[in-house]
């Protein structure tokens, strides 16, 4: 391949959809597990990193997910038919038309002297209080006149907006800042919402097809820039950027990016990450040119429709319970797609009142996507899952449907990461990354080992001391101890978290060192 591998992941930052493995610490398992011609399935595929990366190794490749914005990117991960020098043409279009009335909206004047701001900060009731901009290629702060300020609130309350957009309600969860009747326009400034409406309006004028699909992949991960969601970090300046985590909350101040100058910026990702892909493409010619099929699905992973016995390999990252209800979150791009998720089906913990979506229900779905990989995995074939989870229960739920379906352990790792999460990061309990598991499909009846809860207890406790007392005391190193024992020896957890037990029976110190009681 010709593609450098210090720019080898740029084709997997066109979009901020959550989830995105590794492709370095993955594409391992392509060669280890599977031959050219074989075929693959991701039946959770996300943005569609593993599928890429086999794909480019000559696999056939089944990259499937139930959420629509998911399909939606990895068509634009895969498309070979787009022409970039087409794509860079209507943006110019789209430019001569959007710029005037982006000024209309983000021109400022103070003392006679005509700003255009990069990034404003606005108090939670929506009053602009000072801004950064460009001045000789440097950026600068300034502060913004409160009777200037009060001119603008009532200028844009004033206005109205003639362009669609999607009026389309959150469904309420208060775990992640969804409250009663809120809406996706609620999550961004009035300025924000004509501007990206205006923005839409004109990437369907003057573009179409493959063209247009990576004008609205930037357009679509801009949309959380340049809402209400992106917090400052008073740490490091009031105009320094947090990043949109999971959830809509809006702070007591919060930061509305310039909708023109972000798009732009994200536009130039996916322009670089489309390059990137049909260079790596194209450089394979000089190895073996790409002739293996390519199919995006949108099956439910509880009902696959494959035949029995026709898969040679499966990689998958399942849900996460209740760490992210994807496609409550996945509003914020869905609604502006026009998508419609079907919400019955996804396999989640949601809060939400709603939904009947609680853990016994994802334990149930759990089983039946894992029946399913059984079911068309073929014998003696293997199956690899990363998974992580603060909850032992969510851990019990897939690990048990493993081991119900007669999957045996063949290796077993820790996925590394460059960076992680600040909800991983901040939290001296979280696990930081991902368990890596490769299994093998027995075609024989399952055998595996079950006891009650006290036995099980007494088990793991004795476990985690012994572990603790041979030097491994981290989290990390605890849970990965006991998911192995647990997966190798085909034990089935019954009403006992994990998690909690080491929780509540050892203590941890301040260093992230767990001690024993």
């Amino acid at each position: 391949m010709t593609t450098n591998t210090k720019n080898k992941s740029s084709r997997y930052f066109m979009h901020k959809y959550w989830g995105k493995k590794p492709a370095a610490g993955l594409s391992h398992l392509i060669d280890k597990y599977t031959q050219t011609g074989d075929t693959i399935i991701d039946p959770f595929a996300g943005y569609g990193v593993f599928c890429c990366e086999a794909y480019l190794k000559n696999r056939n490749v089944i990259v499937n997910d139930l959420n629509p914005i998911a399909n939606f990117i990895a068509r634009n991960l895969f498309s070979k038919d787009i022409n970039i020098s087409n794509v860079k043409k209507a943006w110019e279009k789209i430019k001569q038309d959007f710029i005037p009335y982006a000024k209309l909206w983000y021109e400022i004047s103070i003392d006679n002297i005509t700003y255009f701001p990069i990034s404003i900060l606005r108090s939670k009731d929506g009053l602009p209080i000072r801004f950064t901009y460009k001045n000789n290629r440097k950026t600068s702060t300034k502060e913004i006149p409160t009777k200037l300020a009060e001119k603008f609130c009532s200028y844009e309350s004033n206005s109205k907006i003639y362009d669609w957009y999607p009026v389309v309600n959150i469904i309420e969860n208060s775990r992640i800042s969804a409250y009663p009747n809120m809406k996706v326009k609620d999550l961004f400034t009035k300025r924000t919402l004509a501007c990206h409406a205006k923005l839409l309006s004109l990437i369907e004028k003057y573009s179409s097809g493959a063209e247009k699909d990576l004008l609205l992949i930037a357009f679509t991960a801009n949309l959380a820039n340049c809402s209400k969601l992106v917090p400052p970090i008073k740490s490091r300046g009031m105009l320094s950027q947090g990043a949109w985590m999971t959830g809509f909350y809006i702070g007591k101040t919060y930061i509305e990016n310039n909708v023109l100058h972000y798009f732009e910026n994200r536009l130039k990702k996916a322009i670089k990450g489309k390059e990137n892909y049909l260079d790596a493409l194209l450089g394979n010619l000089e190895i073996a040119p790409v002739t293996s099929d390519l199919r995006i699905t949108n099956y439910d992973a509880k009902r696959i429709q494959l035949a029995n016995n026709s898969v040679d390999y499966v990689f998958t990252d399942p849900p996460y319970g209740d760490s992210v209800p994807y496609f409550e979150q996945s509003i914020i791009w869905n609604s502006w797609l026009k998508l419609s998720p079907d919400y019955s089906q996804e396999i989640v913990i949601s809060d939400s009142n709603q939904r009947e979506k609680k853990y016994s229900s994802f334990e149930k779905d759990i089983n039946s996507a894992i029946s399913e990989i059984r079911r068309i995995l073929k014998d003696n074939k293997y199956f690899s899952l990363t998974f992580h989870s603060l909850s032992g229960l969510e851990w019990k739920a897939v690990s048990n449907a493993c081991i119900f379906n007669n999957f045996n352990v063949v290796d077993y790792e820790w996925l590394e990461q460059k960076t992680y999460p600040p909800r991983q990061l901040n939290r001296i309990k979280s696990i930081k990354g991902d368990v890596l598991v490769t299994f093998r499909k027995n075609p024989d009846p399952v055998c595996f080992h079950a006891c009650d809860d006290e036995q099980f207890t007494s088990i793991i406790k004795d476990l985690i001391t012994n572990t603790i007392q041979n030097g491994i005391n981290d989290t990390n190193g605890i849970m990965m101890t006991i998911m192995e024992w647990v997966l190798r020896n085909m034990i089935i957890i019954g009403n006992v978290d994990v998690f909690k037990l080491l929780n509540n029976n050892y203590s941890l110190k301040a260093d992230g060192r767990w001690g024993i009681k």
